[in-house]
């Protein structure tokens, strides 16, 4: 059996490296478009906050690992077609115009995605950066030696994070969101706005509900006009609203889903018989949605790709709903979500509604805020969102991921023996103190 992978980023390395665990007299054969293998772009925040030494660990393994562990690994290779019925794709290699054909047996599409660009002229191009990889992030860097005023464009995770990390080094920064609250795809909008204060205190300056129509350059600064009829001057301009799946390459041959990416079934099978998909080209099942999503997401495209890696001779392995799990760290503040926010909930046909406590340190030196949403009379857990300074808080995340995974309702973890939380003004916890406050505001009969 011939497995080919196209694609060396998180997705398709964990899909060789189970392969090739599970299948060990297979021929496992992986492209990748780029020089190197298997980028983290979570680094670029620590990377600009001053982490030098993330250059040298952006990736987490090599071409020569991944040899000695018998996985024949090409890089700057580029896939230019795939014909699903003859079994075939069609490669160049760099500096080279030579067409070579490759067959398969199976077909493992982990081509990840591509960032949406600004629909402007190309003339400021070189003053308006779109980050996406290692080289994006040190072009950014080089603005700390230069600009006075930066604009971001797009408040998502990443948005954000740049937005703050310029504020802190004391250079001007707008950030530009065409949503009323920033993280909306993340977090409902009081936990937002939390984060929406630490910013303004940090000295981002905000422009909710704002879309950039134009980007004009005048005498030498650019300028971003908005549909709010601002004009707001900058030195550059940093674009960072969103990704979308690079399914290309079998757009007519399969079928897609949600926001163009590869729609597969549980056991990331696509449309075309011995073709799978995985990680941010491919669509996502979660958690309480009757349909899949496209869910760009780093721990989501390393499950696909394992679990594509144990069907690939039979289904044998069914994946779990995701639940979306995220967190963001702003050295001492961290975010973090998982589930669905209350308003994705209500638009998925849920009765449901939300709790919110603060729980802070006797010191006053640190606080964790959770919104838990539940569904009304079931009282089963939804999602949660989490925020503050204290010290470990996004282990939330992942205990109400599980607890979302196993379907638990919140009376599953009210009276759960977790350890007593000395030096915090409830020591009883904040899990359990949710759960009494959704006993009270719901009661059951």
């Amino acid at each position: 059996m011939k497995v080919v992978i196209v694609g060396g980023s998180h997705a398709g390395i964990a899909c060789a490296r189970r392969a090739r665990k599970n299948y060990p007299d297979a021929e496992i054969v992986l492209y990748e478009k780029q020089k190197q293998l298997g980028f983290i772009a979570q680094s670029i925040p620590w990377y600009l906050m001053g982490r030098e030494d993330l250059l040298e660990h952006a990736t987490y393994t090599t071409v020569e690992e991944l040899q000695a562990q018998g996985i024949t690994t090409f890089t700057e290779t580029t896939v230019r077609t795939i014909d699903t019925k003859q079994k075939q794709l069609f490669i160049t290699k760099e500096n080279s115009q030579n067409i070579e054909a490759i067959s398969y047996d199976k077909l493992v599409l982990a081509t990840g995605s591509y960032p949406l660009l600004p629909m402007f002229s190309a003339e400021n191009q070189e003053r308006v950066i779109v980050i996406k990889n290692m080289e994006d992030a040190q072009r950014v860097k080089a603005l700390f030696e230069t600009a006075k005023k930066v604009i971001v464009v797009g408040g998502g995770f990443i948005g954000v994070e740049i937005a703050r990390i310029f504020a802190a080094r004391q250079i001007g920064v707008a950030l530009i969101q065409a949503h009323h609250y920033l993280l909306d795809r993340y977090l409902d909008e009081p936990a937002a706005r939390c984060i929406e204060d630490n910013l303004q205190r940090e000295g981002v300056q905000l422009h909710l509900s704002t879309f950039p129509i134009d980007i004009r350059q005048e005498n030498g600064q650019l300028h971003l006009y908005t549909d709010q009829y601002d004009k707001i001057e900058a030195d550059a301009i940093i674009y960072s609203v969103g990704f979308r799946p690079n399914s290309f390459l079998l757009a007519n041959q399969v079928i897609l889903g949600d926001m163009g990416a590869i729609e597969v079934d549980e056991y990331m099978r696509s449309s075309q018989p011995d073709v799978f998909a995985i990680g941010d080209c491919a669509t996502s099942k979660v958690a309480h949605l009757k349909e899949n999503k496209y869910l760009p997401h780093a721990s989501e495209a390393i499950r696909q790709g394992q679990i594509a890696a144990l069907n690939l001779v039979a289904p044998r392995q069914k994946i779990r709903p995701t639940q979306g799990t995220y967190s963001m760290n702003l050295e001492e503040h961290t975010v973090c979500a998982t589930g669905l926010t209350r308003k994705k909930a209500q638009e998925a046909g849920f009765d449901c509604d939300q709790v919110h406590y603060k729980n802070a340190s006797l010191t006053g030196k640190s606080y964790t805020n959770i919104w838990l949403t539940y569904e009304k009379g079931s009282h089963k857990i939804l999602g949660a969102q989490v925020e503050g300074t204290t010290v470990g808080i996004a282990s939330y995340a992942d205990l109400f991921s599980l607890a979302i995974q196993n379907d638990l309702r919140t009376e599953d973890l009210e009276f759960s023996d977790f350890y007593f939380k000395h030096g915090y003004k409830n020591p009883e916890g904040m899990i359990n103190t949710l759960a009494e406050l959704v006993r009270d505001k719901d009661p059951l009969i």
